[in-house]
């Protein structure tokens, strides 16, 4: 009997693995968000402009704001460390009025601790929380999610949409969101630009959706530059799709190839978490480190990006003081825009409006 049940369950989560959210066409209303595929340039023009209204009225104090949320409820799910994503999603929730339930010190703390697999772990939260932001370390887990909400939703009154905060390896979709709206901000377009993307490229799900990101918009002109090491290198898979938009792609492991002429400097660190033999990762970890000399052959209106958390692959701590003051870098610009970025979509797949 209990290798039946087993046995269901596997193909149970086989099925959840092949769900398919739903594209967002414009109409982000109770719609999960799962995968940077779900979005087109006119999506994400819609949000980006919420964003940046939002950004207004929190810079003018509006108290407004407060009610376009009022009564909703966020479930915080994090099975994996994060500081700024948790962070991120529970200020922008209360910025909005809303409330939040978290459960973000990992498994431990849970029932899955009990042995409870993730699905209803996710079933269960959906019977109290009008959304939940799920970060966690296997690839797929936030279309399982997806899947069994769907399952859910049926059968209940109150209907729960899930956030990806981060699939394992797999993809980042809101840290991808956040990360172009700041590009723009910048640049006011991506017509043109040439954007390095630097360190892990294998492992790093933030420049594996930004990647994506990017060639959906169909901008005109883009080049991506890809520096890392071979054994790190972008999956293929995203490469080609990059590519398959028109998109002219350089690979190289050596920065200096490409940075005097690269307009937006994405810096990733070596995920040492994300290695199972150590000696790879010390043989590797020394490679890519961005210091005040490396910035100094960049152009003057360059800008330097990093999701965050840093280490040493941004120097040493006196190293972090003269990039810190270097106008070019944004990347506390860029890590405040993920608020904004979030209390748009959560306004959007939890009431639909424009604001």
């Amino acid at each position: 009997m209990a290798e039946n049940s087993d046995s269901e369950a596997a193909a149970i989560s086989q099925h959840a693995l092949s769900y398919r959210p739903a594209s967002i066409n414009g109409e982000f209303l109770g719609k999960h968000i799962i995968s940077v595929d779900q979005f087109q340039r006119r999506d994400l023009d819609i949000l980006f402009d919420a964003a940046a209204a939002i950004r207004k009225r929190i810079r003018t104090h509006d108290r407004g704001l407060t009610e376009l949320c009022a009564g909703k409820v966020m479930a915080s799910l994090f099975f994996e460390a994060s500081t700024r994503t948790d962070m991120s999603f529970q200020s922008a929730m209360r910025r909005l009025g809303g409330d939040v339930i978290a459960v973000s010190n990992g498994v431990r703390f849970s029932s899955m601790y009990k042995g409870e697999n993730l699905s209803d772990t996710i079933r269960a939260t959906g019977c109290y929380a009008d959304v939940i932001v799920l970060r966690h370390p296997e690839i797929g887990s936030s279309y399982e999610a997806g899947y069994y909400l769907d399952l859910l939703n049926g059968r209940i009154d109150n209907p729960t949409v899930a956030i990806s905060g981060g699939d394992g390896i797999g993809e980042h979709p809101t840290q991808a969101l956040l990360d172009i709206f700041t590009i723009f901000d910048q640049k006011k377009s991506l017509d043109n630009l040439a954007i390095t993307l630097v360190g892990d490229l294998k492992h790093g799900r933030t420049v594996h959706s930004l990647a994506k990101l990017i060639a959906y918009y169909d901008a005109s002109g883009v080049r991506l530059c890809m520096v890392a090491p071979e054994s790190l290198a972008m999956p293929a898979d995203i490469t080609d799709l990059v590519e398959a938009h028109g998109i002219r792609v350089t690979q190289t492991e050596d920065l200096r190839d490409v940075i005097a002429e690269t307009d937006v400097i994405y810096w990733t660190r070596i995920q040492e978490e994300r290695f199972a033999d150590g000696a790879e990762y010390d043989g590797i970890k020394d490679r890519f480190i961005m210091t005040p000399a490396v910035m100094a052959r960049a152009k003057a209106d360059a800008i330097l990006m990093h999701p965050l958390p840093r280490k040493h692959e941004m120097g040493t701590r006196s190293d972090h003081d003269i990039l810190d003051a270097d106008p070019r870098s944004i990347y506390f610009e860029q890590m405040e825009n993920g608020m904004f970025v979030r209390m748009a979509l959560l306004v959007k797949v939890l009431r639909g409006v424009y604001v």
